[in-house]
């Protein structure tokens, strides 16, 4: 492995922009090498202090994100995640507080979004870390509630943080529009990543530079020190040993924690930038073109697409016979947007709606409030996450971007539509071909199973519409590396009605 410590110049001159003296020695500018290497065993001895105050955490992260000190840094943190998982290896919440530690260094971040994520998980990591955690039962699915006052209180730290001048700068010079949305992208591409060969990788190399750490403590430290470090390096070793076995049991309920923590981010950012979005533009919106779609799918598979020979919910392979009054979804309906549209169900039955039923309508700012496809207000409540709606309702995001909400209350008179379980869908490009995900010829799908609904959009009463609402998922497409959605100034949530028809 290349070396990471810096010499003895290159790390002062590193320092030197920390407005608080590291110790003793740099406040009188007769630093020594025994002096560094003190300087370091303080360091690595741990990121966990039980209480730290708000300027501890943020300028902790600041010089997180100097050249070499970050590295230093890194080191520190799986040096105390390792301590809490060797008092106790059978404790769940150290092991999801290593993984969360682990994520936090993914190289996919960056020097700024690692600083990020510091500050938004310092308390997580905390909770995870606190005697009185491990007491709490272990669900799985239960991280995020049981973290939420600890994500709170980072969210708490990042606005704090963002506000600093220096990561006002390093946004500016990235040229990020919306920094929150940006977490929130970056969260979700870590999270499509997240596998315990990628923690293992992370893992591995902070070994390394833990090593290199304790090799210099040892040379230059006082006898006593150097030989703690070297204990500090066994006990890090041993736990990297048990990660091979541990860390799988938890990477399902660490991606829905990051999931849950991405919609968080987003509903901060929509706070925001709340005096921005009164501005009618959607010409900065762009939905997903199918082969971008296509490829984005092929470099990394969202967790909502799955790989398959056959589909869970095939397709009808024949119209219904089409009672009188109810829309025409045969293949040779009068409506275009109806023609076909048997063939978007795996089993469906007529069915006439009472007066007061509540339908809902996900949308994209550029999709038609009165087109076909609705549920039941129902079905809407049971989705939890943007990918609960992709997945169960099969729809891609070049079909339907996402993003807002729309309800239908059915007037007097009732309404007459079909409703059924939604058929899967194959994944294809703009010239109609399949994509074959593997040598077996097992193909992408999304699985499809929501109970949908297909009626006339004729039959709408627009004044029964109600205004447009955002989703708690955020305007994101949910594709890794989709990060086009500048929605600055966008939208007023405004209807869109294709014929203006009343």
């Amino acid at each position: 492995m290349t070396d990471f410590l810096p010499s003895k110049k290159e790390l002062l001159n590193a320092l030197a922009s920390i407005a608080a003296p590291v110790n003793k020695a740099m406040k009188k500018g007769q630093e020594t090498l025994e002096d560094i290497a003190e300087w370091l065993w303080v360091v690595i001895q741990g990121d966990f202090a039980q209480e730290q105050s708000t300027t501890q955490v943020v300028t902790g992260t600041v010089i997180s994100m100097i050249p070499f000190v970050d590295q230093i840094c890194d080191v520190r943190d799986i040096c105390a995640n390792s301590m809490k998982i060797k008092e106790d290896s059978n404790n769940p919440w150290a092991w999801v507080g290593l993984i969360l530690t682990l994520i936090g260094l993914f190289p996919v971040l960056g020097s700024l979004f690692k600083g990020i994520f510091k500050v938004i998980l310092a308390p997580v990591r905390r909770f995870m870390l606190r005697p009185g955690t491990k007491a709490l039962k272990f669900t799985g699915g239960n991280i995020y509630k049981l973290a939420e006052p600890a994500i709170e209180s980072g969210i708490t730290e990042l606005n704090k943080f963002l506000a600093r001048p220096a990561v006002k700068k390093a946004i500016k010079e990235a040229k990020i529009t919306n920094i929150y949305k940006a977490i929130a992208t970056k969260i979700r591409e870590v999270k499509a990543i997240v596998s315990k060969q990628e923690l293992l990788k992370v893992f591995d190399k902070l070994t390394g530079y833990l090593k290199q750490t304790v090799n210099f403590i040892e040379k230059y430290a006082s006898r006593g020190v150097a030989l703690k470090a070297k204990q500090m390096l066994q006990a890090v070793l041993e736990v990297r040993s048990l990660a091979n076995q541990k860390l799988g049991t938890f990477l399902k309920p660490v991606q829905d924690f990051l999931e849950k923590l991405a919609v968080r981010i987003d509903k901060e950012g929509d706070k925001a930038f709340k005096a921005t979005t009164n501005v009618r533009n959607i010409h900065n919106f762009k939905k997903v073109d199918p082969d971008v779609e296509v490829k984005r799918i092929l470099n990394a598979k969202p967790d909502w697409v799955d790989i398959r020979l056959r589909p869970r919910y095939a397709a009808l392979d024949e119209s219904p016979i089409i009672p009188k009054g109810y829309p025409d979804i045969s293949e040779n309906s009068k409506s275009p947007a109806l023609r076909g549209k048997f063939d978007t169900f795996h089993k469906l039955n007529h069915v006439d709606l009472p007066e007061g039923t509540v339908l809902y309508r996900v949308l994209d700012p550029r999709s038609n409030d009165n087109s076909i496809c609705w549920m039941r207000e129902s079905e809407y409540m049971k989705l939890k996450t943007k990918a609960d709606w992709r997945r169960y309702f099969a729809v891609w995001a070049s079909w339907n971007h996402n993003g807002e909400v729309v309800k239908y209350l059915v007037p007097k008179g009732g309404l007459k539509v079909w409703e059924g379980e939604a058929a899967s869908q194959v994944l294809i490009d703009s010239q109609n071909k399949t994509i074959q995900a593997n040598a077996k010829k097992e193909r992408f799908m999304l699985e499809g199973g929501g109970m949908q609904i297909v009626l006339d959009p004729a039959d709408l009463n627009r004044s029964k519409v109600t205004k447009r609402e955002a989703t708690p998922w955020g305007y994101d497409s949910g594709l890794v590396g989709d990060g086009k959605t500048s929605m600055v100034g966008v939208p007023r949530l405004k209807q869109n009605w294709y014929g203006d028809k009343k």
